[in-house]
């Protein structure tokens, strides 16, 4: 089959296998949470959280090769969840990055987050990890991170930007950049501790 339909059909069985397994938008209202801290305008902006495990955001790796061909994540300032400077995500890389996004309302991130906390240990030093919390409210999001023991670094993306710019309609979707910070693959819906380790044995090795 050409290419372009193989991609296609590829896609399709994506969005499928999201629809079946993880979750569509359908969390809490946006809306009410931008309310709650205030009218936005530019960059997002939230109250920095108390979750005392999470490893600081400045801890981030970032690349050099920004002229290298290949498609990298959008020019787009996150905050951190607990505080400190906003981190530009297309400025990813020097080292592999496993970038997850997800939320407290999605069952199947939930049930995901220890298999990416075991990961996070696992690869310390050799692999950066992040969150990104969407579409959520930040404060439910630091309280289930800190109940669950997770400690890698958690950005904030509470009008869903990113997601909007990877093209998927739902949760949880992983995507892992390779040592230039160009993105390597995506996965759609929760992930099996096999199948992590060969997304992040694909661009590690």
């Amino acid at each position: 089959m050409p290419w372009q339909r193989r991609v296609t059909v590829l896609t399709l069985l994506a969005l499928l296998a999201l629809l079946l397994s993880g979750c569509s938008l359908g969390g809490p209202d946006t809306e009410s949470i931008q309310e709650s801290k205030g009218s936005r305008t530019g960059p997002q902006r939230v109250s920095p959280v108390r979750v005392p495990a999470l490893a600081s955001c400045a801890r981030l790796t970032t690349s050099t090769a920004r002229d290298v061909g290949g498609e990298r994540l959008p020019d787009l300032s996150l905050p951190c969840l607990t505080g400190g400077p906003a981190i530009d995500i297309s400025e990813f890389g020097g080292r592999p990055v496993v970038v997850n996004l997800w939320a407290t309302w999605c069952g199947p991130c939930r049930e995901e987050m220890p298999v990416l906390q075991d990961a996070y240990e696992r690869y310390a030093g050799e692999v950066s990890f992040v969150g990104v919390n969407t579409k959520d409210d930040p404060e439910g999001a630091g309280a289930f991170l800190e109940e669950v023991g997770v400690t890698y670094p958690q950005l904030v993306d509470v009008d869903g930007q990113l997601l909007g710019h990877l093209g998927f309609p739902g949760l949880p979707v992983t995507v892992v950049l390779d040592r230039r910070g160009l993105l390597a693959s995506r996965h759609v819906g929760p992930l099996a501790d096999h199948s992590l380790r060969e997304l992040i044995d694909g661009v590690a090795s």
